[in-house]
C-alpha cells in the first residue's frame, strides 16, 4: 500500500504528501488557555478556554466542503494568480507541497514557480495568541511584489446559541479596524453570556503594516462564493469594511516585495484578551501590549523555540530504544502527545466532536494517569478538582463544566468514584508525597454547585469504599445503577437490581491500591479494614462470577447472569476477563482461561471486540440490550480500543508477551490503518481512536471518535508500565518488563523523583518475563523479593545507571 504520509522520527513529525485524505487528520496547538486544531489541509478553528462559550473562529463539523473553514493565507502574484501554502482554500495547482504535524506545531511548505512559502502555525506559550509564521523565498532572478492575505471566519463565541439562534444573535457581532493597533478587533455584545466578565476581545494583526482589511465575511468572499475564491483577493484588495451585525471575519492584506533570490518573514496573530464587555479600553490596551511584544524583533522565533522546549521537556521524561520502530515511535512521541490533548480536552473537541461534552469525571481520572509521571503537578491539580466533585456519601458527579458556570451533572454510576484511587495512587507513586493524603478537600453539595465540609484526601478515598459497600446487590456485587464503564450495561438494570462484575473487579483493584497506600503510611487500622473488604469481594466474585470457561459480565434485574456459555448474544465480554487479572481476583488458572477465551472469541487482528456475538436491535427486537447500536458498533461487539488496553496489561501481568504485544501492536494506528486499509480506516495514523467497527458490521474497520479517547492514556500506561515494565509505586520504581523473547536488549531513560535513570535491560536468556538481577550504580536489589528500586536509593541523585538482567 502506498501511503500518503511518512514519519520523520528525527524531527518527531508526521509528513503528508497530499491534502486529500479520507478525513481531517488534525494536530492540536495550545498554551493551556488558547487552543486550536489544524488539519493537514489547513482546516480547523481556534477557541479560548472553552470551545463552547469562547469559540473564536468557525468550523463546519459535519458539512461540505469538508474541513472548512480554517487558518487561511492567500499569496497573490502580480498576474493575479492566487495560491495557498496549505493548498486549500485556493486549490491552485502547486509544483511541490507538503504538510507536517509536530508536537504543538503544524507547518505547510509549498512552491509555485519561483516562489516558495512556508507557513508554521502554533500558539505562543507566553501570550493567548495563535501565530502564523510565514516565510517567503524567491528562487527566481527577478524581483516580485506579492500581496499576502490572512483570513479567518469569526464565530459568535457561544457555539450552541450560534447554531440555534445565530440568525438573531448575529446582530450583536461587532468588527472594526483599530488604526492605532493596526488590527481587526472583534467583540460580541450578546447580553446573556455565561461569563460576561470574561468575554474576550478578539484581535487579528500582522507584523507588517496592513494595506487593507475586512470585517465582513460576505463582502470579503462575495455573493455565491466562499473562501476558496474570495472576491477581495481576486481584485487584490479588501473593502476596508467594519461590521455592526452580520457574518464577521478578520482579514488583512499586507505587502511582501521579494528581491531576486530574496527571503521575507512575516507573521499574523490571532488572539484574545478577556474583559471586553466590562472594560473595553482596558482590553484594547492589553491587546496593544501583547502585540507590541509579539511584533518585537525576534519575538516570533522566541515563542517558536519555547513551544519546542515545552514539548521536549515533556517527552524526554521517558524515552525508549527498542527493536520495534513502530512501537518505539508511538511510545516516545505520539502516544504521550495525544495524552496531553486528552488531558486538556477530555472527550470534548475534535474535527468531529463539537465541544459540548464537559470534563467527564471517570474520563479525567483515567486521562491523568498518563500525565502523572510526566507532569505530576498538573495531575495533582486535577486530582484535587476531581475530589471536590465527590458527594459526602462517596459517589461523584459524572460531568462538570468549569468554564461555563453550569452545575455538575449527577448521574450515579457504579464506577465513577472507583477511578479516584487509581489517580491518587498514580500521583503519590510518582512524587512520593504521602502528605497529599492529608490534604483537606471539600465535598460537592446536593445543589451540584456549592462545596460542603472538609475531609482529607484519604477520607475521600474511604468514602469510595463506603458508597460501594452500601450499594451491593443480592449476590454481594456492586449494583450497576445507571451503568458502569460500559454505558449500555444499564439496560440490564432498568429496575435497579442489576449487578456488575466489572465494577466488582475494579473495586478489588482499587482496594489493592488503597491497601498499598495505607501500608506505606503505616496505617494498620485502615490496612486491616481494606484487607477485609478486599477478601470479601474476591470471594463474592469467585462464587458468582465464574461461568466455567470465562468470567461473566453482570446479573440482570431478575438475577440472571449475563455473559454465559448458554447466551445467544453477549456470550463473552472482554472487560471482565481483563479486570479479573488486574484485580487478581482468583488463582492463575481461571485468569489464564478467561484471557484464552478473549483470544479465541474476540480477536479480529485489528483489535479485540468488546463482546461477542453482538446483540440485535430495533426493529428486530422490542427491548434491545444496547439501545440501538447495530452489531459490530462500539459497545455492541465493536473493537472498543480503550478496553483493549486492559487486555494488554492483563497479558503482561500473566507474563504472556506474545499475546500482550500482539494486542498492542495491532492497534498502533499506523499498523491498524495498513491492516484495514486507508479508505476504510480513515482516521489518523498517529492518534488512537475510541472504536473500530467490528466484523459483524458492513463497515468493519472504520475508525471512530478520533483523538479524544481514553485509549490514549491507558495505551501509554500499558506500554510504559507493563510492557516495558517501568512502573512507579509508593516505595520506589518497579522494573518488570514483559517483552518478546527474541528481544535481546533494550534501553529506557526515565526521570523519577528528580533523578534521571538510564535503564539497560539484558535479555540474552531469551525470556518473556522475569528479572533475575537488578543493579543500581553497582548496588544490587534483591529482585527475588520484588524488582523495585527503593526511592531512598535515588534521593538527592541527579542521575543513576540501572542494569537489569532478565531470566
Amino acid at each position: 500500500m502506498e501511503l500518503p504520509y511518512h514519519f520523520d522520527d528525527g524531527q518527531r513529525a508526521v509528513v503528508f504528501h497530499r491534502h486529500a485524505l479520507p478525513a481531517p487528520w488534525i494536530n492540536y496547538l495550545s498554551n493551556g488557555t488558547l487552543h486550536a486544531f489544524v488539519s493537514q489541509a489547513g482546516g480547523g478553528f481556534c477557541w479560548w478556554r472553552s470551545p463552547v462559550i469562547y469559540r473564536l473562529t468557525r468550523y463546519r463539523h459535519y458539512n461540505l466542503p469538508i474541513d472548512s473553514p480554517g487558518f487561511y493565507v492567500y499569496i497573490r502574484e502580480p498576474d493575479g494568480t492566487t495560491w495557498s501554502p496549505s493548498f486549500r482554500p485556493c486549490e491552485t495547482p502547486l509544483d511541490t507541497w507538503e504538510a507536517r504535524h509536530q508536537p504543538g506545531r503544524t507547518t505547510f511548505t509549498a512552491r509555485r514557480g519561483d516562489i516558495e512559502a512556508s507557513l508554521a502555525l502554533f500558539v505562543a506559550p507566553d501570550h493567548d495568541a495563535m501565530v502564523w509564521d510565514l516565510r517567503l523565498k524567491n528562487h527566481g532572478l527577478r524581483a516580485v511584489a506579492l500581496d499576502v492575505f490572512g483570513y479567518v471566519e469569526l464565530s459568535q463565541l457561544i457555539w450552541l446559541k450560534e447554531v440555534t439562534f445565530g440568525y438573531y444573535n448575529k446582530w450583536m457581532v461587532r468588527v472594526d479596524h483599530d488604526a492605532d493597533l493596526d488590527a481587526v478587533l472583534y467583540l460580541n455584545h450578546l447580553e446573556d453570556q455565561p461569563r460576561m466578565d470574561r468575554s474576550p476581545l478578539v484581535y487579528f494583526a500582522s507584523t507588517r503594516l496592513s494595506a487593507s482589511f475586512s470585517g465582513n465575511r460576505d463582502l470579503f468572499c462575495g455573493p455565491y462564493r466562499d473562501e476558496r475564491r474570495p472576491v477581495a483577493v481576486e481584485r487584490g484588495q479588501c473593502e476596508n469594511s467594519s461590521l455592526r451585525g452580520g457574518e464577521g471575519c478578520a482579514a488583512l492584506q499586507v505587502k511582501a516585495p521579494l528581491a531576486a533570490g530574496g527571503e521575507e518573514r512575516l507573521a499574523f496573530f490571532l488572539g484574545a484578551t478577556p474583559g471586553v464587555l466590562k472594560n473595553l479600553p482596558g482590553a484594547i490596551a492589553a491587546a496593544h501590549e501583547t502585540l507590541r511584544q509579539l511584533r518585537a524583533p525576534g519575538a516570533v522565533q522566541e515563542q517558536s523555540d519555547k513551544v519546542d522546549a515545552w514539548w521536549r521537556e515533556h517527552l524526554d521524561v521517558m524515552q525508549c530504544a527498542i527493536p520495534d520502530a513502530d512501537a518505539q515511535r508511538q511510545i516516545n512521541t505520539w502516544n504521550p502527545v495525544q495524552s496531553v490533548h486528552t488531558g486538556r480536552y477530555s472527550r470534548s473537541i475534535s474535527s468531529a466532536a463539537t465541544g459540548l461534552r464537559g470534563i467527564g469525571f471517570r474520563d479525567t481520572c483515567q486521562d491523568m494517569l498518563a500525565i502523572a509521571y510526566r507532569k505530576p503537578q498538573w495531575a495533582k491539580e486535577m486530582l484535587l478538582y476531581q475530589l471536590a466533585l465527590q458527594f459526602e456519601d462517596g459517589h461523584t458527579a459524572n460531568q462538570s463544566w468549569p468554564e461555563e458556570n453550569r452545575p455538575a451533572e449527577e448521574s450515579p454510576r457504579s464506577d465513577n468514584h472507583l477511578w479516584l484511587p487509581l489517580l491518587v495512587s498514580a500521583v503519590v507513586s510518582e512524587t512520593g508525597d504521602l502528605g497529599l493524603l492529608d490534604a483537606p478537600v471539600p465535598f460537592l453539595a446536593p445543589d451540584l454547585v456549592s462545596k460542603v465540609g472538609l475531609a482529607t484526601v484519604w477520607e475521600h478515598l474511604m468514602r469510595v469504599t463506603a458508597f460501594t459497600e452500601s450499594h451491593l446487590g443480592a449476590h454481594g456485587l456492586p449494583l450497576i445503577l445507571l451503568s458502569d464503564w460500559n454505558d449500555h450495561i444499564g439496560t440490564f438494570a432498568r429496575e435497579g437490581r442489576g449487578e456488575t462484575l466489572m465494577a466488582a473487579q475494579q473495586y478489588v483493584y482499587a482496594l489493592r491500591l488503597m491497601l498499598a497506600l495505607a501500608e506505606a503510611c503505616g496505617d494498620r487500622a485502615s490496612a486491616e479494614k481494606l484487607g477485609g473488604l478486599l477478601e470479601k469481594q474476591c470471594a463474592t466474585i469467585r462464587a458468582h462470577g465464574w461461568d466455567g470457561q470465562w468470567w461473566r459480565r453482570a446479573y440482570d434485574d431478575d438475577g440472571r447472569p449475563v455473559g454465559t456459555s448458554s447466551d445467544t448474544y453477549g456470550r463473552v465480554w472482554l472487560n471482565t476477563q481483563s479486570w479479573a487479572v488486574l484485580g487478581q481476583v482468583d488463582g492463575r488458572d481461571r485468569l489464564v482461561r478467561g484471557m484464552d477465551a478473549v483470544r479465541q472469541w474476540l480477536d479480529t487482528d485489528y483489535g479485540l471486540r468488546l463482546l461477542a456475538p453482538g446483540f440485535p436491535t430495533w426493529p428486530e427486537v422490542d427491548r434491545p440490550a444496547v439501545k440501538g447500536l447495530p452489531p459490530g458498533c462500539a459497545e455492541n461487539g465493536g473493537v472498543f480500543c480503550h478496553a483493549n488496553t486492559w487486555a494488554i496489561i492483563a497479558e503482561a501481568m500473566l507474563g504472556r508477551a506474545e499475546n500482550a504485544w500482539k494486542y498492542y501492536r495491532q492497534l498502533i494506528p499506523h499498523i491498524t490503518l495498513q491492516t484495514v486499509g486507508l479508505e476504510r480506516y480513515q482516521a489518523e495514523p498517529y492518534a488512537y481512536v475510541s472504536t473500530v467497527f467490528g466484523p459483524e458490521n458492513v463497515r468493519h474497520g472504520w475508525a471512530n471518535v478520533a483523538q479524544v479517547t481514553g485509549t490514549a492514556a491507558w495505551m501509554d500506561v500499558a506500554a510504559t508500565q507493563y510492557l516495558l515494565g517501568v512502573r512507579p509505586e509508593p516505595a520506589g520504581l518497579r522494573i518488570d518488563p514483559c517483552i518478546p523473547a527474541d528481544w535481546r536488549s533494550f534501553e529506557v531513560s526515565r526521570t523519577f523523583r528528580g533523578c534521571r535513570l538510564r535503564i539497560e535491560v539484558d535479555n540474552r536468556a531469551g525470556v518473556e518475563k522475569g528479572v533475575a538481577a537488578l543493579v543500581v550504580d553497582g548496588r544490587a536489589v534483591d529482585a527475588s523479593k520484588a524488582p523495585v528500586i527503593p526511592a531512598s536509593w535515588l534521593a538527592g541523585q541527579a542521575t543513576a545507571h540501572v542494569s537489569v538482567r532478565m531470566g
